[in-house]
């Protein structure tokens, strides 16, 4: 096991834990190519062990991390059960609103730190109703977050196709059932974007 001599020593909050365990997880799944073969339980508390180490410079104990899964499957975020052979496996539960809003956050990172740029624009935009400017106010806010581009007041954009990613913001937000995908070959001002995203 490599050693790790710059580890946080810090005290994290119980939430800031399990978010970065359940990214751990969702990581494991995107390396993966979109899976992850199901380990038993020992290997897998392992695993998210050595990638906060790797990722997050963080030495957490495995009973916490035991705590944490535990508290996951009570929240039907992760399910752990017995197969036949009587092996603990455990299955993300890609349909609660906790995995799919990170899940949304680290498949778009991971798109972006690969920059296999294609030389296509993938733009959003969406004309929220005033009265529910609250929502259109929020919805910005997301989208900025989670790393779009604002081209406009109201329309964003991403060098890497994000048609999956829109589908699961308009499952997760409620004014996202405004918004409309377009596919573009040259936008103006592209320059201001290729910078945005390093593209130059």
């Amino acid at each position: 096991m490599a050693d790790h001599p710059q580890l946080k020593k810090i005290k994290l909050k119980r939430w800031e834990l399990r978010k970065d365990v359940l990214e751990i997880i969702i990581l494991g799944i995107l390396s993966g190519g979109g899976s992850w073969t199901r380990p038993t339980l020992p290997l897998l508390i392992k695993a998210v062990i050595e990638g906060l180490k790797e990722d997050k410079k963080l030495n957490i104990e495995e009973k916490k991390i035991r705590r944490i899964l535990k508290n996951f499957e009570e929240r039907d975020i992760l399910s752990i059960s017995e197969n036949k052979d009587s092996v603990s496996v455990y299955t993300l539960n890609k349909k609660n609103p906790v995995v799919t809003k990170y899940s949304i956050r680290l498949l778009i990172d991971f798109k972006k730190n690969k920059k296999d740029w294609r030389g296509r624009w993938y733009l959003v935009f969406f004309d929220v109703p005033e009265i529910q400017r609250n929502k259109r106010d929020y919805l910005r806010r997301y989208l900025t977050k989670l790393g779009f581009y604002p081209y406009q007041k109201s329309v964003y954009l991403l060098p890497y196709e994000c048609e999956k990613e829109i589908a699961l913001i308009k499952k997760v937000v409620e004014g996202a059932k405004y918004m409309k995908y377009i596919v573009a070959e040259k936008i103006e001002d592209e320059s201001e974007a290729k910078i945005f995203f390093q593209l130059v």
